[in-house]
């Protein structure tokens, strides 16, 4: 299964309250599954060109589809462990970053 990223601007962030809206339904439906140790979202550590990025492990397909799509998600590689955090999820899932 493959991993998913979705963009946000800062503008979307600060002024939309984006990031707070898909972090809760993320919880929810990481608390409903019971909180699966491949079942993680991280995020950049850095913000590049007004924009940062979050990462959806495999293990959030299916539970996190609609979310994914939603907000415009796209499949991707792996996150380098040296540029993300931890943002929300199992901490088990750090072990599937490249």
């Amino acid at each position: 299964m493959p991993w998913n990223r979705v963009t946000f601007t800062n503008n979307q962030i600060e002024e939309d309250g984006i990031l707070l809206d898909m972090e809760n339904q993320f919880e929810d439906v990481f608390m409903e599954e019971e909180g699966p140790s491949d079942m993680a979202l991280f995020s950049d550590n850095d913000y590049t060109d007004d924009t940062i990025s979050f990462y959806f492990t495999p293990g959030c397909v299916p539970n996190c589809e609609n979310m994914i799509l939603y907000y415009d998600g796209e499949e991707c590689e792996p996150p380098d462990i040296e540029e993300v955090f931890l943002f929300s999820g199992n901490d088990d899932a750090l072990d599937l970053l490249a």
